[in-house]
């Protein structure tokens, strides 16, 4: 059985809650993007397209904290101009450490790619000795890439 996410929003003080049912594709992020101080009422902005919204809040997000592979804290900021920002590869885009992390796992792909297609190599896997041989010859080359 399908689960339905919905969102309450109050429509008045005393008035039951309006409930909107939310797509199961899509996001939302909910989270205070701005420093800004709330408008004090009489105050009203009135935007007439998003990129209004988006250059009058300049939404960002400070200090965001990520484990890196030692369980170590890692801390990015991150900056949105426009909806597309809030997309993986955009926000990979903003950060040094998911854009090494993406690196990584591009590189992984490319190597297991390489063992799929490459039937020679995959084939020096599958015996023991061979796979010894290779190990060794690509522990050797990896020693002579860190040296220089």
């Amino acid at each position: 059985m399908a689960k339905k996410t919905v969102i309450s929003k109050v429509l008045d003080a005393e008035a039951v809650d309006g409930i909107i049912e939310f797509p199961q594709n899509k996001t939302l992020y909910v989270d205070q993007f701005t420093d800004m101080a709330p408008v004090k009422p009489g105050d009203v902005f009135q935007p007439e397209t998003m990129e209004d919204v988006f250059n009058h809040y300049q939404p960002e997000k400070r200090n965001v904290q990520m484990l890196d592979l030692e369980g170590r804290p890692v801390k990015e900021n991150f900056k949105f101009n426009a909806l597309k920002d809030f997309d993986d590869k955009e926000l990979i885009k903003q950060s040094a450490y998911l854009s090494q992390q993406k690196a990584t796992i591009d590189s992984f792909k490319t190597i297991e790619q390489q063992m799929i297609k490459n039937k020679v190599l995959r084939r020096a896997f599958e015996n023991e000795e061979s796979r010894k041989h290779l190990i060794t010859a690509l522990q050797s080359l990896l020693a002579e890439l860190e040296k220089n």
